[in-house]
Parts: structure tokens; C-alpha cells; sequence
């Protein structure tokens, strides 16, 4: 068991966990994960020996138990009683481990070439007066390289890094530099050294820039060189948000490797390879060198704007339009980089409209993939089938039994239809996928290219450990993925009873789905019924089946607004009649 007081006490244990739920901390000061905070207004104190989280603008308030509590919808008092369960808190009270230690960094070399594989690289950290922290050995593996660190302690040589933090690399060639160039990974830090550049990178790899201690750099001019990949980016863009929490803040600059000729995921090392094949010279080399940092661009948050109006005006960033017009202009959801929810009750045919949609954006030529979580992909083509050919009868073995001939005349009718959505419809494998699972395949078809992803529905994943920290790793893996590749993700999800009525409370999973989309819709399902309707020619009564409520649009303007819409029951599809309005009197 593990004691309630020492988890209490125990900052890292709160703040690991509010940073699962999307807080990004400078020293004790954060970001309120309970509402939406652009200028961090909360932190964490201690008091009487236990560390509290506190927002000042919101009022919330509690120790890591009645955070978890809210965050898994629970109280503080079962969250102390499953207190033993939370991998991530076993983790921490885990005893560390005996790691080997070495006499000398010789006989860690002979321990690594026989145990580990080959050494290619030495790379050796060291502080402002010049004298080691840790080295990082390089070595090639059967699979692969690997990065092992170690370091000088009271009993030798220990195969494990130094503690936190961890000075950059290239320390004293960047101390008492006015300029400094700042790439991913000491080999690109060690290429641009050796033509006469002060550059330096941060220890433990490109996930792991807030572990390294950047505060030297402040306050001089800094160019920002990021590998040609989304992860190269993402390292880029954690080491500016450190850097703009300096004092004196430095003044940034950031290189476009596309503007370099430089392929898919290549860097400085490769773009000073590709120089010395074609035959230049050191001094040519250096010269090349010299005018690819000339070509860094500002980085301000002006200039952000500024792109981004350009990016609008050369339709680089624009919403996807849903098949229905007032769902397009209302939420503005399918933005580059967002996460939509499409939520409601069994019955309420949320599959059939996620086909509808899929199908239609296929239509416009989008490259689209829908990971089906439920039944085979012929199951999910065979609906499809009917909604195009306007057929229902097509999902009833009894029928299609009767009327084969029928049945396969329309297959053949539309098999072009059906292998071109063939290829955009992924049916799960027999094993339940995870999360985590889910997660790496949303990156893959963002990496092959695809504008609009879908997961129906992500209430059948496989969680591991606590819900909130299960989901909140899946959002912000997906979310990052959104971001990282100018890409939508639709979920498909349900309440966690059935529930018709609209209510955020009852999603499945744990309350970070709410905070985490930018746009949630719920269908709600329902017996005919006559509202009145604002529509293109006026306002009317019209019959429908189906309310689409927008409960949340954070880029558009319809937040609250409930649409009329009608599921025609012979094609299987959803028809958007219009705007509720309220009755006069009502």
C-alpha cells in the first residue's frame, strides 16, 4: 500500500498529473485544466506539508486525491482507497533499481560493446566550468541505435543519467555566445560546431527538452534549426515555449528545413552530408551552412497571425464541409488540427451518419480514413452500399436471400463506389484495440497523408489503468497529431448509460473528452415530432426524427443551437431540415 500523506506530499505526483490533463507548468505556475485558460491563472503551493493545486480565476481547488476525484468522477475518499492501484503512482514509489557501476569510463566502454552493441558515438555533457555531468554513449543494436547515459557517482561510474536537469549540450561553447543555433540531437550539435557555429541541444532525445536547463540562453539571439519531420517540429516548438519563459527573453528565429531541399525527416547532419557528396569543400560548406541560418524567419506572435491570414487567403487552412450546410457554417469543426466528438444514445444511427460522412468526403476527393471498431469492413461497405443506392433492404440477409440477383446487380451497379470506400474504411482486428493502439494508428494515416480520421466508436478501446490518464494520454496524443499535421479526427462516442437527453456529464470516459474537443455534437434519436424550424425560405413546422445538438463550438458560432434533421429509413441517411426555434409563448 501506499501511504494517502505521502502521495500528498509529494509535488511530482500532482503535477504529473495535471500536466496528463494538459497543464503546462513554468516553476509552480500553470495553466487551469478545468477551464479554458490561454494566460495561466492557477499553480500549485504547499501548505502544512501537502501540495494543493489552485486556480485564481475559476476558484478550483484540492490535493492530488480530490483532483482525481473530478478528474475519474469520484470522490477523494474512493480515490484514497483504490490509492494502491494507479500504475503511475507505483511507478513512483517503485524502489529504484540497481544499475551496474563501473571504475572508470573504460570499462564502461568494454561493458557496452560486449553487452549492448557497437559504440558510433561519445557524446559528453558538461557544465559552465567545463567539467562532466554524464556521457551518452551511441550504439547500434540489432534493432536499431540505442542511447544509453552515464555518470560519476560516490561508487563509480553508474549506468544511469545524472539527476535533472541536465545542462545542454555544447554548454561552454554557447555560455558566453551572443548567438546560438539550437538543433535536435548532439550529432547535428556537434556537425555545426565543427564549421564554427555555437549550437547546442538538450539531453534524453526529442521528448525530453523540459528536462534539460536552458536558462543560460537567455536573453541572446537564437535560431532555431528543427528537423524536416513533425516530431523534429514538435521538439522545436517545446524548446521555444522554455525559451519564451526566460528572463531576459531571447530573441527567436526558426529555420524552414523545406526552404533546404532537405527530404522527410533529414536534418543539419544530413544537409552537410549531401554537401560533402557533391564535393564542397570545408569552407564552401561552412558558407552553405551560414547562408541556410540567414534564411531564419523572426518567430513572433504577430508574425503567427500573419501566416495564418495568409494560410486563409491561399486556402491552406480551411474547415471541411460536413454534408449538410448549416452543420459546416455553425461549428466550423473539421479546422486543421481539431478534434470533433459525434455523440448519443445506442439507436440514435451515429454509424450510418459517420458513413454518410466519410462517403461524402471521399466524394470531394479528400483523403479520409474510418477505423471501424465494430463488425468487418464488408459489414460497414455493405451499408454503405444502401445508403448510396438508396436500398435498405440491402442490410437484410431475409431479403437480399429473396432478391439476390437484385442485390448483386446494385453491387455491381456501384463496385467502383465500393473499392474506392473499401480503401478508406480500416475494420478492426479480432483483438479489441487499445487506446494507445488506436492513437499510433490516427499518426500513421496522418503521416500517409489523410485530411479527415475517424474512430467509431472510441468507446470500445481497450483502456489501461485509471480512465483519466488512459484518456487524457489518447487526447493529447491525437490532439498533438491534429496539430502536427494539419488534420481532423472525429470520434464516435456514447453516454455511459442510456441516455437520449444531451448531457456532457453522462460522455463515456473520463471528463477530459469534454475539455479536449473543440466541437462536440450529439445526435439525439426520438418518435416524430413537430418543432419549428427556421429555414433558407423562413421559418415553418416541420416533422422530424432527429435533434443534432451542437453542445460545443469552439470555432464557430453555434454553440447551443439544436438542428431538425430527418433519418430517411430508404436510404439510411440523415437530412438536415433546419435551425430550431423556439414556439412563440413558449
Amino acid at each position: 500500500m501506499i501511504d494517502k500523506n505521502l502521495l500528498r506530499s509529494n509535488r511530482a505526483a500532482l503535477i504529473e498529473l495535471l500536466e496528463s490533463a494538459g497543464a503546462k507548468f513554468r516553476g509552480n505556475a500553470c495553466n487551469c485544466v478545468f477551464h479554458e485558460d490561454h494566460h495561466p491563472s492557477a499553480g500549485v503551493y504547499q501548505k502544512g506539508g501537502v501540495w494543493r493545486f489552485k486556480c485564481l480565476s475559476c476558484g478550483e481547488i484540492g490535493d492530488i486525491f480530490d483532483l482525481r476525484a473530478k478528474f475519474n468522477r469520484t470522490s477523494a475518499a474512493a480515490e484514497i482507497r483504490k490509492v494502491a492501484g494507479p500504475v503511475q503512482l507505483q511507478r513512483q514509489a517503485a524502489p529504484k533499481k540497481n544499475e551496474p557501476t563501473f571504475a572508470s569510463l573504460d570499462a564502461v566502454r568494454a561493458y557496452m560493446a560486449a553487452k549492448i552493441g557497437k559504440i558510433e558515438a561519445e557524446y559528453v555533457y558538461l557544465d559552465a566550468a567545463g567539467d562532466a555531468i554524464q556521457t551518452v554513449f551511441r550504439s547500434r543494436t540489432k534493432d536499431g541505435k540505442t542511447f544509453r547515459p552515464v555518470h560519476l557517482t560516490d561508487k563509480g561510474y553508474e549506468l544511469s543519467a545524472a539527476p535533472k536537469p541536465w545542462p545542454v549540450y555544447g554548454l561552454p561553447l554557447v555560455t558566453n555566445a551572443e548567438t546560438v543555433v539550437i538543433c535536435e540531437g548532439e550529432r547535428c550539435a556537434d556537425v555545426l560546431a565543427r564549421y564554427g557555429f555555437k549550437a547546442c541541444t538538450s539531453a534524453g532525445g526529442a521528448k525530453n527538452a523540459r528536462s534539460s536547463d536552458w536558462a543560460p540562453l537567455a536573453g541572446k539571439s537564437i535560431i532555431l534549426w528543427p528537423d524536416h519531420d513533425a516530431e523534429g517540429r514538435r521538439y522545436i516548438a517545446d524548446v521555444e515555449v522554455v525559451l519564451q519563459g526566460l528572463n531576459p527573453l531571447p530573441r527567436l528565429s526558426i529555420i524552414d528545413p523545406a526552404q533546404l531541399d532537405l527530404a522527410e525527416s533529414e536534418d543539419v547532419a544530413n544537409f552537410v552530408e549531401q554537401l560533402k557528396v557533391i564535393g564542397k569543400s570545408d569552407a564552401e560548406i561552412a558558407t552553405a551552412l551560414t547562408e541556410a541560418i540567414e534564411t531564419a524567419k523572426p518567430l513572433s506572435l504577430a508574425n503567427d497571425v500573419r501566416q495564418r491570414i495568409a494560410d486563409i487567403r491561399m486556402g491552406r487552412y480551411a474547415a471541411i464541409s460536413w454534408p449538410w450546410n448549416l452543420v459546416s457554417a455553425l461549428t466550423k469543426a473539421l479546422l486543421p488540427g481539431t478534434v470533433t466528438l459525434l455523440a448519443g444514445s445506442v439507436g440514435a444511427t451515429k454509424s450510418f451518419v459517420c458513413l454518410q460522412c466519410f462517403a461524402y468526403w471521399m466524394s470531394l476527393g479528400l483523403r479520409a480514413a474510418l477505423y471501424e471498431v465494430e463488425e468487418d469492413r464488408t459489414f460497414h461497405l455493405t451499408r454503405s452500399l444502401a445508403q448510396v443506392s438508396r436500398c435498405a433492404n440491402l442490410t437484410d440477409p431475409d431479403w437480399v436471400k429473396e432478391n439476390a440477383d437484385a442485390a448483386d446487380g446494385i453491387a455491381q451497379e456501384h463496385a467502383a463506389f465500393l473499392d474506392r470506400f473499401g480503401r478508406v474504411i480500416y475494420a478492426a482486428p479480432d483483438a479489441q484495440p487499445s487506446l494507445e493502439q488506436l492513437g499510433a494508428w490516427v499518426q500513421e494515416q496522418a503521416r500517409r497523408g489523410c485530411r479527415i480520421i475517424g474512430i467509431d466508436p472510441v468507446t470500445m478501446a481497450a483502456r489501461t489503468g485509471e480512465p483519466w490518464t488512459a484518456d487524457g494520454r489518447f487526447l493529447q496524443s491525437i490532439k498533438r497529431t491534429a496539430t502536427d499535421y494539419g488534420c481532423s479526427v472525429l470520434l464516435v462516442t456514447h453516454p455511459v448509460k442510456q441516455c437520449s437527453f444531451p448531457d456532457l456529464t453522462q460522455l463515456a470516459g473520463s471528463a477530459c473528452y469534454q475539455r479536449f474537443a473543440q466541437t462536440i455534437l450529439w445526435l439525439e434519436h426520438h418518435q416524430e415530432k413537430t418543432s419549428r424550424v427556421r429555414m433558407a425560405c423562413g421559418t415553418t413546422e416541420i416533422e422530424h426524427n432527429r435533434t443534432l445538438h451542437i453542445l460545443k463550438a469552439r470555432n464557430g458560432r453555434g454553440g447551443g443551437f439544436k438542428l431538425a434533421f430527418g433519418f430517411d429509413i430508404e436510404s439510411l441517411s440523415l437530412n438536415e431540415h433546419g435551425i430550431i426555434v423556439k414556439q412563440r409563448g413558449a
